[in-house]
């Protein structure tokens, strides 16, 4: 969750990472949640969007419930990335170590002309751009609920920031 919401504030920000400096960075959102949110592990999306919010100072951040591909798609039209929490065994990405994430947050930054979901995964080192279709994105969206038996049965939500 860490990395998505780093990715979508460099986004805006115009900003790169090193190794040194994601690591920093990283550790001091952990730090941040652990002292306001009393644990770092598996934030949800509302607790996500509060650190936008609280950590980073974004103004406008929505937590939209129950979203459809074309909302996804119309948010990133408008410039917006979205960050989608996931149950990530379901994204079936061949490059997750297996077998993959229980949760997972990731950024949708695109669409490709043939339809495809282009995201910055962090769940992997060759995330950038990977490829989603809508249809497993869409299946895969849950937030968290507490328990990995239970990441399944959590709502569809996505997070949008503007700047």
């Amino acid at each position: 969750e860490e990395a998505s919401v780093m990715m979508v504030d460099a986004f805006y920000k115009g900003r790169t990472f090193t190794p040194a400096s994601a690591d920093k960075e990283i550790m001091a959102v952990v730090d941040w949640e652990t002292n306001v949110l009393g644990h770092f592990e598996d934030t949800t999306a509302e607790e996500t969007a509060r650190i936008f919010r609280e950590k980073y100072g974004y103004q406008s951040v929505r937590v939209i419930a129950n979203p459809t591909i074309d909302d996804i798609k119309r948010e990133i039209m408008k410039g917006h990335p979205v960050i989608v929490p996931a149950a990530g065994r379901l994204l079936g990405n061949r490059y997750f170590t297996p077998p993959g994430p229980v949760y997972h947050m990731l950024v949708v930054r695109g669409l490709t002309k043939d339809d495809m979901i282009i995201t910055n995964d962090p769940g992997t080192k060759r995330g950038e751009g990977y490829l989603y279709t809508p249809e497993v994105l869409m299946n895969a969206i849950h937030d968290w609920t507490g328990f990995d038996e239970t990441v399944t049965q959590g709502g569809k939500v996505m997070i949008v920031v503007e700047k």
